[in-house]
């Protein structure tokens, strides 16, 4: 996903679905029926807040094998995908819908990621001079296409992809990105203009449909200025998407005073939407990379920075289950495996370290214990060494 270093660093830092309980089994019902209370109580107890979750991963197009994908995600009882979504690309739409219809058969969920002209490094992107009710017009009509086209797949649609760090000065110079009229530039007129027509596609489809799909508006850094600027100018959204990569010796996101007031989670929940936490992970992971100061990242089990990732994943992710100032719905990592043909970091960002997903990290590991799927003894034993993950693993 046009990833990009800022958004993760540390002043640069922006950086599953409820499951039906297990059935009960048949002498369960030979109970006497005194003893129902003291079950119901004994099962609130045993539940855990990472139920009320999605957990998932950002998986790009469901590479060259996307049933074998699906079915490794569904081991690990990770029930949600983001994906990108160019749909009117016919070959594009093809490999997405033959993607999409793998995952949804083992029962997992996705996010599409929308593009238009007006996108990231799209061609439109800078068309400053543009009249806007074309523009408006043009994203309508070009989201319009692309969600009757995937609809019987999915619900969630995101207008496109950290739009303040793609888009060339979107923001003012000097500012913060925490008021609304810091995005009140000329390229944010034209994004706010192609946001409108785009949401307004994904609700008029939702309508005429009657399927309750929901637009994501995603955020990075500190720019909630940037979610309100486009409420201001009339972009439908449902959920705010956040992409953040905390390192372990970062405050929680509920409590860091750099965010403002509430940290991070309590100034997106300002907006009363559910948020998806959509890329996440590790900020270690930039360590010894141009900007990032410290030792180099080897992404090696045993590698003192390595480790401190791993500590520091599960420490924020106990954190955010542990908060109440907003609303999270589910948390996707980034991504599914490493990319070793990119420069770091964008080589490591994986769950696993090969295409063929054949061998996991200890990161994998750890999501997978939030989630509640399949651990072998030995890779339990991998996380109760290091004391992190949830269910006593």
């Amino acid at each position: 996903m046009n990833i990009s270093s800022f958004r993760r660093g540390r002043r640069n830092q922006h950086s599953g679905r409820v499951r039906s309980p297990e059935s009960a089994a048949p002498r369960f019902l030979r109970l006497r029926t005194v003893l129902f209370p003291v079950v119901i109580v004994m099962l609130h107890l045993a539940a855990s807040p990472a139920d009320a979750l999605d957990w998932g991963v950002n998986v790009h197009d469901g590479g060259n094998d996307p049933q074998m994908m699906a079915s490794r995600l569904a081991e690990r009882n990770l029930k949600s995908v983001r994906m990108d979504l160019w749909g009117n690309d016919p070959a594009r739409l093809a490999k997405f819908r033959h993607a999409a219809a793998a995952f949804n058969a083992k029962g997992i969920k996705i996010q599409a990621v929308i593009y238009t002209d007006f996108s990231g490094r799209a061609r439109r992107n800078q068309d400053l001079a543009a009249d806007l009710a074309e523009v408006e017009k043009t994203a309508y009509q070009q989201t319009r296409s692309q969600v009757e086209a995937t609809k019987d797949l999915l619900h969630d649609y995101e207008l496109a992809n950290e739009i303040t760090l793609g888009t060339p000065h979107i923001l003012a110079e000097g500012a913060t990105g925490q008021k609304a009229t810091d995005f009140d530039t000329p390229s944010g007129r034209l994004q706010a203009a192609a946001l409108r027509g785009m949401s307004k596609a994904i609700h008029d489809v939702a309508n005429s449909s009657r399927l309750p799909l929901r637009a994501i508006l995603g955020t990075v850094n500190r720019h909630w200025g940037f979610l309100a600027y486009m409420q201001q100018q009339g972009v439908l959204f449902d959920v705010i998407g956040y992409h953040i990569y905390p390192m372990e010796q970062h405050a929680p996101l509920d409590q860091d005073p750099w965010f403002g007031p509430g940290g991070a989670l309590g100034q997106l929940a300002l907006f009363k939407k559910p948020i998806t936490l959509n890329e996440f992970n590790a900020g270690e992971i930039y360590s010894g990379t141009p900007g990032h100061n410290g030792a180099d990242y080897l992404n090696r089990a045993g590698d003192a920075v390595t480790e401190k990732g791993y500590k520091g994943l599960d420490k924020h992710l106990k954190e955010i289950l542990r908060q109440s100032a907003a609303k999270v719905e589910s948390i996707l990592l980034y991504e599914v495996a490493d990319e070793p043909q990119k420069k770091p970091p964008e080589n490591r960002f994986g769950l696993y370290y090969d295409a063929e997903l054949k061998q996991p990290k200890i990161s994998l590991l750890l999501i997978t214990s939030y989630a509640g799927g399949t651990l072998s003894p030995a890779e339990k034993q991998e996380l109760t060494s290091r004391g992190i993950g949830i269910r006593g693993q």
